[in-house]
């Protein structure tokens, strides 16, 4: 095997293992890959290795599980003998036919032609479309009026619709309800909390709480997404597991809240490179006086040194501010104590207000926004955001 071949199969192993424990289709669709890594003369190999050494294994992964699940979504007459695996349209088969690996490796060889560009030029869009819970319940504590929401690594921006999204709390042990956040109907996305028991009071806004006005909603990614036809939407609904109905609902449902947000106008999504390009993008903000918050969610990974540069960027901004600002974040701690389960990221806020600076980690929490474990940064966070004048 060549050193390609061998990153390749060490990486479908690596999402064989990750899929595993929710999504047993991609499970053995990455099984699949990696026994073809490891025959340097299997025609999908062979394709791979022709046109995907520019990339990173783990893109070449992900996008030809995409380009796949593309082409089924579009009633593809190629991938049309995948249908019946792919619950995302009703398929009802088990992926454990051992049909399934020859159906997949004949759409592939029949679409390689148009597959090629997708895997050389496109990239990995996760758009999970519950992580606004990240910055809508900590914004509930604050008693702001109006503010400027700003989304790093935003993608498509969907995210940036999160008070039109339904959320719930519910206790994990028993499946009480604790709260609904959001003014979305029905329920969308269900927080489980380990620890009730450590839930402090006043944890939830009042349910006639109205919302703070936003006045401005933008963001950056290195690759903005656009929603500008019917086309690009599909693209993004393929970046969702075949097997996961749910989720491709739930990314409907924010495509719709985005167009009836934003309307039919272009996503305020700048093309920047994080970290080195972000104070120039803080410094073309809107300075209309109100309080800005700032969000991030599952995207440092993906930056150099771990996005160790965001920090000191925003915090040479904040300080420059007279308003305000928000950061809250999903994120996982490349350095600091070890999460309660694997992959798990911290929920951080931090606020910069007169001159200073604090931050509460108010939890851990499951990177889907599944499930929260509660830290003692919650109650400090509501006790402190008691004291945040109101802006506006």
């Amino acid at each position: 095997m060549s050193n390609f071949d061998t990153r390749l199969y060490h990486r479908f192993r690596a999402q064989e293992q990750f899929a595993a424990a929710y999504s047993p289709l991609y499970a053995h669709f990455f099984a699949t890959g990696a026994a073809w890594a490891e025959q340097p003369d299997h025609p999908v190999t062979r394709w791979l290795l022709e046109i995907g050494q520019a990339r990173d294994p783990f893109d070449i992964c992900l996008l030809l599980a995409a380009a796949i699940h593309r082409d089924v979504l579009a009633g593809h007459a190629a991938a049309h003998p995948l249908t019946p695996y792919y619950p995302t349209v009703g398929g009802p088969r088990s992926p454990d036919d051992p049909a399934l690996p020859d159906l997949w490796q004949a759409t592939i060889l029949a679409r390689r032609k148009a597959y090629t560009p997708f895997l050389q030029t496109n990239t990995v869009q996760t758009n999970e479309t519950g992580r606004g819970l990240a910055w809508l319940w900590p914004l509930g504590h604050t008693g702001w009026s109006q503010l400027n929401l700003v989304d790093l690594g935003a993608s498509a921006g969907l995210n940036l619709v999160a008070d039109r999204r339904a959320y719930r709390f519910t206790d994990e042990a028993t499946g009480e309800v604790l709260a609904d956040v959001g003014q979305g109907q029905p329920v969308q996305f269900i927080t489980h909390l380990l620890n009730r028991h450590d839930l402090p009071p006043h944890s939830f806004p009042a349910a006639d709480q109205p919302m703070p006005h936003i006045l401005s909603r933008t963001g950056c990614d290195l690759h903005p997404f656009g929603l500008d036809s019917p086309e690009q939407e599909l693209t993004l609904m393929a970046y969702i597991w075949g097997d996961q109905p749910h989720r491709l609902q739930r990314l409907r449902e924010g495509i719709t809240a985005w167009h009836e947000v934003m309307g039919n106008a272009a996503a305020p999504i700048h093309p920047i490179d994080l970290p080195d390009e972000l104070p120039t993008f803080l410094a073309h903000l809107p300075d209309n006086g109100a309080p800005v918050l700032i969000y991030n969610t599952w995207m440092s990974s993906y930056l150099k040194n771990k996005g160790a540069g965001l920090r000191t960027h925003i915090h040479h901004w904040a300080q420059s501010q007279t308003r305000p600002t928000l950061w809250t974040q999903w994120e996982p701690l490349h350095d600091g104590p070890e999460p309660p389960h694997f992959g798990w990221c911290a929920w951080l806020v931090d606020l910069w207000q007169d001159g200073q600076h604090q931050q509460w980690q108010l939890g851990w929490i499951h990177p889907h926004g599944t499930t929260l474990h509660l830290e003692p940064g919650l109650a400090a966070w509501i006790a402190a955001a008691k004291l945040i004048r109101t802006s506006g």
